[in-house]
């Protein structure tokens, strides 16, 4: 088997093992993550719309969701370490690789043929029914017979006309009543009927769960990446072959932000180096904060400042009314400093953009981009958590 390189593999030391001594209000935003994490990876596939999930996960694109803003501002004054794999125990970890490669546990796959098999409800009974002949009986045919009578006296005219233009529907619709009325589900033959037939449609139900054809995972996907547990990387790579489950360039991206190869050189050549003709002349196929959320390294950042020189549109706001529409094309050079502003902290070059808006003060792009040339190398790139 080809063996794939990984190189820095996120850390998934905990805070205990990292020297750091949280404050209390960090670590019970953490317990409470973790709490609701764990549930819901343990009913992860036992939510739907008959049951409602307890638990939550965290969004994966980054933990700071479980912070308020004063609380985030308050971390990054004390300088502290946060990450997704403080949320994440080793139990939780081999769950989501258990999850990511559709392994169940025991009563997962129980439960979920049982809420199959109450979902079924009276269907089951109707086919064994008729498989049976049981509605062919006398008693049931003068029971069904008079049942349907008084329906139709009871109805409104407009209800009899329709009951007697499909007569022989809606008459079928009252069979399960009888067979309930006369306690047909009593009889050996039926007994034995529903047994064989509830044993063959669990058989069924069973197989097709395992078959793998029901559970979309992205969402656990992206927690792989930002966790960067290396027990992950084979899931992901498995992933790739599994379209129906998992969207592909969520899984990359999990794989690329893990830095494991050649997933991680693939992603860095298809987003770089473009050449200035390209970027002011081509629409982008790749989200450009990719440069900063996945990638992060000066070299991303030396390629992103080449996005400031283009006027190309990169993206469209629409605003929809009862009487009009409209739509706003902004050049991809706002997004790429709004990206350096916001994720470069070299105090000179925050003081160049500091109250410089980008259409009263064009020339900001320029003098931004010359900086960039300048110090690459020496960015001080504000961590992501």
């Amino acid at each position: 088997m080809k063996k794939f390189i990984i190189y820095g593999i996120f850390s998934f030391v905990f805070h205990s093992l990292q020297g750091q001594r949280l404050p209390e209000f960090v670590q019970q935003r953490l317990d409470t993550a973790k709490q609701e994490a764990r549930i819901a990876l343990d009913e992860y596939r036992l939510c739907g719309s008959s049951r409602r999930c307890e638990g939550k996960l965290p969004y994966a694109n980054h933990i700071h969701n479980i912070f308020s803003y004063e609380e985030r501002d308050r971390i990054d004054s004390l300088g502290l370490d946060i990450s997704m794999s403080m949320i994440f125990d080793d139990a939780m970890r081999n769950r989501i690789a258990e999850l990511m490669q559709n392994k169940f546990q025991g009563y997962e796959l129980d439960t979920l043929v049982n809420q199959h098999m109450i979902w079924l409800g009276d269907a089951l009974k109707y086919e064994v029914l008729g498989h049976c002949k049981l509605d062919t009986l006398p008693i049931f045919q003068t029971t069904l017979d008079s049942l349907y009578a008084e329906v139709k006296n009871n109805a409104t005219e407009q209800q009899r006309a329709i009951l007697e233009k499909y007569d022989y529907v809606e008459k079928n619709k009252y069979k399960m009543d009888v067979f309930n009325v006369l306690k047909l589900d009593t009889s050996v033959v039926f007994k034995k009927a529903y047994q064989i037939a509830g044993e063959r449609e669990r058989e069924r139900k069973r197989e097709s769960i395992l078959a793998n054809t029901y559970y979309y995972r992205s969402d656990l996907a992206e927690l792989c990446g930002y966790i960067g547990d290396k027990r992950f990387v084979q899931p992901l790579i498995d992933a790739l072959e599994k379209p129906d489950n998992f969207n592909r360039e969520k899984v990359i991206e999990a794989l690329a932000r893990m830095r494991v190869e050649p997933y991680y050189s693939d992603y860095v050549k298809f987003r770089m180096p473009r050449t200035m003709e390209q970027i002011k002349n081509e629409w982008l196929n790749f989200q450009i904060d990719d440069f900063v959320n996945v990638l992060g390294t000066q070299e991303a950042y030396l390629e992103l400042s080449k996005y400031l020189l283009s006027d190309h549109p990169y993206a469209v706001d629409m605003a929809d009314g009862d009487d009009y529409q409209t739509s706003r094309s902004f050049p991809i050079s706002r997004d790429a400093l709004y990206l350096i502003q916001d994720n470069i902290e070299n105090k000179d070059l925050q003081a160049m953009i500091k109250d410089k808006n980008y259409r009263d003060n064009p020339e900001i792009l320029q003098l931004v981009y010359d900086w960039m040339q300048k110090n690459y190398g020496k960015y001080k790139i504000k961590r992501i958590w």
